[in-house]
């Protein structure tokens, strides 16, 4: 998972997944189901959950030449 917000509270997480079936297993997951449940009643006033496929995908690490080893995403599960 990737995460990032602002002072004022706005904020950002995106999780990467395997496939369809990795991300049914998050939704199972019980420790993930506990924190959704306290998430709805202490921290947020609403939220927006968006899922899409990624097509491609490149990066950039200052210091290393083009070639090297670059960023890499983790995919869960």
């Amino acid at each position: 998972m990737e995460s990032a917000g602002t002072p004022g509270g706005l904020g950002i997480t995106v999780g990467y997944f395997r496939d369809e079936e990795a991300i049914k297993a998050w939704q199972r997951d019980p420790e993930h189901r506990v924190a959704q449940r306290r998430g709805r009643a202490e921290w947020y006033e609403s939220y927006v959950l968006h899922v899409a496929k990624v097509e491609r995908s490149h990066g950039f690490v200052r210091g290393q030449r083009p070639g090297q080893a670059g960023v890499s995403q983790g995919i869960h599960r």
